[in-house]
């Protein structure tokens, strides 16, 4: 169960892990665009899309509206043929390399420009049945069915388990926000506007447990940023060694360590800005039940917490949710729609944001 405690928002061991980060506007590296103008220089033609290009062309061009312009005149002509991974680079760095030239016309060319790509095979394990973050439209309404879908993501489930009568409620859940279903358990302040429209994650990897990979923890985080993306906001990540300090900017600084944990599996430290996930409850986690996908619960937590950054500040007592918690101290217990019951065989709660954590998320942001 989650607390407010020192402006920071943590979870009890026994329930769903839970912490995470935030902000960030626009970065400007050295040598990056905003410092004394010089010439426009021409982009170097290729016939193939490269990640470092597309860097090479930003850094060059110190007027915003040109740097702008030219971006979305390079994504034009070069993004149809870009692989996934270099597609995957710019869409993670775009931030850094355009700064104040990183407007929403070119955020939404080069996410959709990621969506058309095929991913390569992930780090991640995959099964037949997935959990998949709806889109819901932007009048916000209800009762809306996810069409377009991100990444998919791990829900290992056996094929028993996905055809049955509550995994497929539990799929309709995730889809669908009903009327009067967004209720939370009144344990935190009124929702309000996310911290940032602009967040920047940067991700240090030094003291992750063994067996958690650098590239499965950035595909997570990448996973849960583009999810809340829906809510109308920009969130994006990036490795620390590719990071560049830049005066002004705020960063939310994503790391493994045991020392201020106080006795959760991740702590989101609002005041110190940082993520601060426990690499030996992890790694008890694994001991306790060797069989259990450590990614699919890091992916909970990681979006969870997000989702308190977007300004969701207290939980949904729809179990399903990503910012819901099963039951409080008093024995509460969350629900599941048409009183379903809580089965034991797979993890209920959706590894994203739902329909309704997205609705909910929206109208927070919405004045």
């Amino acid at each position: 169960m989650f607390f407010t405690y020192n402006n920071s928002l943590f979870l009890k061991k026994r329930y769903l892990p839970a912490a995470l980060l935030v902000l960030g506007l626009a970065l400007l590296p050295p040598g990056a665009p905003g410092q004394a103008p010089n010439p426009v220089q021409e982009e170097k033609a290729s016939p193939l899309c490269k990640a470092e290009d597309f860097r090479s062309m930003a850094y060059s061009i110190n007027d915003v509206q040109v740097r702008e312009k030219r971006a979305l005149e390079w994504l034009a002509r070069y993004g149809k043929d870009c692989s996934y991974n270099d597609i995957e680079a710019i869409r993670s760095n775009v931030a850094v390399w355009l700064g104040t030239a990183d407007t929403e016309k070119v955020h939404q060319t080069v996410k959709q420009l990621h969506l058309t790509k095929k991913p390569l095979p992930s780090t991640l394990e995959v099964s037949k049945s997935t959990t998949t973050a709806p889109v819901i439209a932007p009048s916000g309404s209800v009762n809306i069915t996810a069409t377009n879908k991100v990444k998919r993501l791990p829900n290992k489930v056996d094929e028993k388990t996905a055809v049955s009568k509550e995994y497929s409620l539990r799929e309709s859940e995730i889809a669908q926000c009903l009327p009067n279903e967004i209720v939370t358990w009144n344990d935190g302040a009124k929702d309000t506007k996310m911290l940032s429209p602009s967040m920047v994650y940067v991700y240090e990897h030094q003291g992750a447990p063994l067996g958690v990979s650098e590239d499965a923890v950035f595909s997570v985080l990448q996973q849960a940023a583009s999810a809340w993306d829906q809510c109308g906001g920009q969130n994006t990540v990036i490795l620390r060694r590719d990071f560049f300090d830049a005066k002004g900017v705020l960063k939310i600084s994503v790391q493994w360590n045991d020392d201020d944990k106080l006795g959760t599996i991740g702590l989101a430290n609002i005041t110190k800005k940082t993520l601060t996930l426990s690499p030996e409850a992890f790694q008890n986690l694994k001991k306790t039940n060797p069989n259990r996908n450590l990614i699919e619960t890091l992916q909970m937590v990681v979006s969870h917490e997000v989702g308190h950054f977007q300004g969701l500040t207290a939980h949904s007592r729809r179990c399903v949710d990503v910012l819901s918690y099963y039951s409080n101290e008093a024995g509460e217990k969350c629900f599941i729609r048409d009183n379903g019951f809580m089965p034991k065989n797979f993890e209920y709660r959706s590894l994203l944001p739902t329909a309704c954590d997205i609705q909910r998320c929206r109208a927070a942001n919405a004045n």
